[in-house]
């Protein structure tokens, strides 16, 4: 019964511990990065080719993300983001959000540093930690916050989100 309680406990906190990127109410700038062309088409997640990530344009600085499974059954609803690459000293980020937001919700930006790598067969998204506590009322602030940050390693989730050029 004891290790039963034990192990009940490690399954908790594993889970209180995954985390989700940081969630800002202010974008890190206005979209003006053009994003590479690569980076449109079908990606996977390295880690399970059960889920399928299409990404298309939407217009020169953004673009669409559908994230669904690949054997989708009629009352699956795939997540659709819009989202747009922000330059910060060299290293791109991503501001992602919900493409479908009620009139009464505040508009939320989930950040992630974003890689592409020069082969266009791998996409490696870090979310920024969800554990940063400030909270930032316009752009400016926020990219100086991350400008000074972004090269410590706690600054990232432990885990990447890795995906493979599916098409």
């Amino acid at each position: 019964m004891k290790s039963f309680l034990s192990l009940l406990f490690l399954l908790s906190a594993a889970v209180l511990l995954t985390g989700c990127p940081y969630e800002s109410e202010v974008p890190i700038d206005t979209p003006s990065v053009k994003y590479p062309a690569g980076l449109l088409g079908k990606w996977e997640p390295k880690s399970s080719s059960d889920n399928l990530m299409i990404i298309t344009k939407k217009s020169d600085f953004i673009f669409h993300i559908v994230k669904t499974k690949k054997e989708a059954k009629a009352d699956d609803t795939p997540e659709e983001y819009d989202a747009y690459m922000s330059d910060v000293g060299g290293l791109k980020f991503l501001n992602l959000t919900e493409s479908k937001q009620d009139e009464w919700s505040t508009k939320k930006y989930y950040l992630y540093k974003m890689e592409l790598a020069t082969s266009g067969a791998r996409l490696t998204l870090s979310p920024v930690t969800e554990n940063i506590r400030e909270k930032f009322t316009d752009s400016k602030e926020l990219k100086a916050f991350i400008q000074k940050h972004m090269h410590l390693s706690f600054f990232y989730d432990k885990e990447d989100e890795v995906y493979i050029r599916a098409d």
